[in-house]
């Protein structure tokens, strides 16, 4: 069974296409899927989108939802998330992204012929959304993909237990999702697979995280 992490704040218009794109990965049974919804606090309509998304769900996958007050941290948000994990892996898709069909069944294939690994990752692709005034979303560019050694979050499939040597994240506002990958690569045997498993979204105009610190990638591509 699998976990998987969805951290949210103002994504509203995002979350269908998110949550979807985790609830419909092929080669995974009904039912193996469970989806914890981290909701920082959101003044938007996210709480009903995910109450919509809940009561429309026609698979045998789990959406949880938890809503908190306004924390602003991305770790100590996924860890609200992490405290509810029911599954043996655990993977992550932050709500203004989403996974292509084969993610986790790559790396299920992965952790099947290696069964000593504990973190399998996958590599992404680079969009970045316009939100239409219709409400739809337009995908302007994918951008060729990177040097397949560099991954990220959406990435990563991991086992469960790991938890119980590593801990969980950290409080920072930045970086506190490459201290926690890297203390399970320190710990544990991990493989890249170097596979296209997701897309990550820079908002155009976005006020996302990702989209304002990263200038260097944001400069060279738009």
């Amino acid at each position: 069974m699998y976990s998987v992490i969805v951290p949210t704040f103002n994504r509203g218009p995002f979350l269908k296409r998110s949550i979807g794109s985790v609830l419909e990965q092929d080669c995974v049974p009904s039912g193996d899927i469970q989806v914890i919804v981290i909701d920082d606090g959101s003044t938007d309509n996210t709480e009903k989108i995910v109450a919509d998304l809940i009561s429309q769900n026609t698979t045998k996958n789990e959406i949880v939802y938890l809503k908190l007050q306004h924390i602003g941290q991305p770790g100590t948000v996924r860890n609200r998330g992490l405290n509810r994990v029911e599954g043996d892996f655990v993977a992550y898709c932050d709500s203004d992204d989403y996974w292509l069909p084969h993610h986790l069944a790559t790396a299920s294939q992965v952790f099947k012929k290696n069964p000593s690994l504990k973190m399998v990752s996958n590599f992404w692709g680079l969009a970045q959304f316009t939100l239409l005034p219709d409400g739809r979303i337009k995908n302007d560019y994918i951008i060729p993909t990177h040097d397949k050694m560099i991954v990220n979050t959406n990435c990563r499939v991991h086992r469960a237990e790991c938890l119980q040597n590593i801990g969980q994240f950290n409080t920072s506002c930045w970086g506190e999702d490459q201290d926690f990958f890297s203390r399970i690569e320190k710990l544990f045997p991990c493989h890249k697979t170097g596979i296209v498993t997701s897309v990550n979204g820079y908002i155009r105009g976005g006020n996302n995280l990702t989209y304002r610190f990263d200038s260097g990638i944001k400069q060279r591509y738009f």
